[in-house]
């Protein structure tokens, strides 16, 4: 067992004791309580990863442990952060688990909260200690380990990501609702620095944990991390849905639950059995059989996302009702007395994004062109998550304006709409590897150099278009990639990324299968073009901004680049 395994679990222990201490000691001076029982919970969910890291190790299974630690400490860095908000303004930190002001009278940092911040700032010491193969020596049994590929990928890319992406999701959304004016409901958006700094490193650290975790070498180290992951999101979520459920004034948020579905998938895709990998066929024809299965399954769910996602634009995002549980501002009355329906602009994206995945799943499901389609859906169902976010910030926006605007039933409609796009995004990934397994095996890999000129064009092309604005008037301003950074950026970076991945992909890939990933890009990219037509309306003289005219430009490029890739074909390296 390397040595610095063995460190590495020492301060992991330390750090657990010192997240139990912390709470009983006093977060904030003068000292306040809890607005629940805590304490068991908060020293339960301190001690499970090290518990878990422990009985891997007792058991032989070095790399899970290693595993363990890393996936428990990747939210380590958006903890701290989240404790120094007890520190630089204890009266607006949200956390009802550990101290409840009762007045305004001046709070400071107690010992507690010193003793948090160390506890997470130690738990991430001790996954870095062991995220390089564990200090390992080279040619030892756990190196091997760490090097071997005992399969299982395909499982931990759909289970990771899945989930991942879910547990990411949840993250982003208010775990409740406080009608306490002591207590502020957790606002990433608008909360006060330190917290919210906290909030988005730690859904950050989450998804990139879940990719890790899917791209890892090792299944061993990868189950390990899925399985930190998902008790260190836990860890985050319970103390405060917990108090949601069992304090008066708190109200539940039922979409952070989804981060709760997400863990817990996490964690069920981490101790589902080794040997069983439902897609997993020896022979070719069976291979070739199940792939149609995966196609189908992620057409079905490509249809169901593009369903949901016109739901959610036909239902209404926001809606105006009397609040009855605040008391009533000017704000609010003035638009109780207007009678004025909110307008919504930002969903109207979800009709051509709906369509968009409704057509390929649709073609997903015919059998003679579903393998050449799937590529399309590979790259297309992103365009769901930009859409569907760019709505959600507008819901985050119009709810921090007034009380009297609540979330309507679009909003659920739409997160379902994103949570299945990315399932059939999963699932397309999954036939594709099918299908590399079954007809690539003896076929070389080409590269086709000749789509260098257009491809580098539509690369830089895509930057501008999801970077830059769609629009410009006086008084509107764009979420975008390097300022003004809202929950609609998150869809404009995910977007950008995935066109940059399968521009990459496409000068690796079969004719016919490049093509489909260039026109599947050039398709999100043109649902991101509409955005000024469809909601120019909501900002008096606007104009055209740079951003549509480079995804014009992107998409010309893209479709060149398909009909380049159809007509040439790649030399071999």
């Amino acid at each position: 067992m390397p040595l610095l395994l063995k460190v590495a679990v020492v301060v992991a222990a330390l750090a657990a004791g010192l997240l139990s201490v912390g709470p009983f000691v006093g977060v904030v001076s003068p000292e306040l309580t809890p607005a629940y029982h805590s304490g068991f919970l908060l020293v339960l969910l301190a001690a499970v990863p090290v518990v878990l890291a422990v009985g891997l190790l007792v058991g032989g299974r070095a790399v899970g442990a290693a595993g363990v630690l890393v996936g428990s400490a990747l939210l380590g860095l958006g903890r701290v952060f989240r404790d120094l908000q007890l520190v630089s303004g204890p009266l607006v930190a949200s956390r009802p688990e550990l101290a409840v002001a009762t007045s305004l009278a001046p709070l400071k940092a107690g010992t507690g909260t010193w003793l948090l911040i160390a506890g997470n700032a130690l738990t991430l010491v001790a996954g870095m200690l062991v995220i390089v193969r564990a200090g390992a020596r080279p040619g030892s049994v756990v190196a091997v380990e760490f090097e071997e590929d005992g399969g299982q990928r395909r499982q931990l890319l759909a289970g990771g990501l899945v989930f991942g992406g879910l547990a990411t999701l949840g993250l982003l959304m208010p775990a409740f609702y406080s009608d306490n004016a002591f207590v502020l409901t957790p606002d990433l958006m608008n909360g006060p620095g330190m917290a919210a700094a906290g909030g988005w490193l730690m859904a950050a650290a989450a998804l990139f944990g879940s990719v890790l975790a899917a791209t890892s070498q090792s299944p061993k180290f990868g189950r390990g991390v899925l399985l930190g992951l998902g008790v260190a999101v836990l860890g985050v979520l319970l103390p405060s849905q917990i108090a949601a459920a069992a304090v008066e004034w708190l109200q539940t948020d039922g979409l952070s639950v989804v981060a709760t579905v997400g863990a817990i998938g996490l964690i069920g895709t981490a101790v589902w059995p080794a040997g069983y990998v439902p897609w997993r066929q020896s022979e070719t024809k069976l291979g070739t059989l199940t792939t149609y299965r995966s196609h189908v399954v992620a057409g079905v769910l490509a249809i169901l996302a593009g369903i949901t996602g016109l739901l959610g634009r036909a239902a209404d995002l926001v809606v105006v009702e009397r609040p009855t549980d605040k008391p009533i501002t000017q704000t609010d009355l003035l638009i109780l007395l207007s009678r004025v329906r909110p307008q919504s602009y930002a969903d109207r994206l979800l009709l051509p994004a709906g369509l968009l995945l409704l057509v390929l799943g649709v073609l997903l499901l015919i059998k003679p062109i579903a393998a050449a389609v799937r590529p399309a859906l590979s790259v297309g169902w992103v365009a769901m998550p930009l859409a569907g976010l760019g709505a959600l910030d507008a819901v985050v926006t119009a709810t921090n304006t007034s009380t009297a605007i609540r979330s309507g039933t679009g909003v659920v409609w739409t997160v379902i709409a994103v949570v299945l796009a990315i399932a059939a995004a999963v699932f397309a990934g999954a036939a594709g590897g099918l299908e590399r397994d079954t007809l690539e095996q003896d076929e070389e890999r080409r590269t086709n150099i000749v789509l260098a000129a257009p491809i580098v064009a539509a690369a830089m092309f895509a930057v501008g278009a999801f970077g830059l604005p769609t629009m410009r008037a006086a008084e509107f301003a764009a979420p975008g990639l390097w300022q003004n950074l809202r929950l609609a950026s998150w869809g404009l970076l995910l977007a950008v990324v995935a066109i940059l991945i399968a521009i990459g992909i496409a000068t690796r890939s079969r004719p016919g299968r490049a093509a489909m990933l260039l026109l599947g890009a050039a398709a999100v990219v043109g649902v991101h073009a509409m955005e000024f037509p469809l909601t120019s309306a909501r900002a008096a003289g606007a104009e055209v901004g740079p951003g549509t005219w480079l995804s014009l430009a992107c998409i010309a490029a893209l479709v060149i680049s398909a009909f380049v890739a159809l007509a040439v074909r790649p030399e071999r390296r």
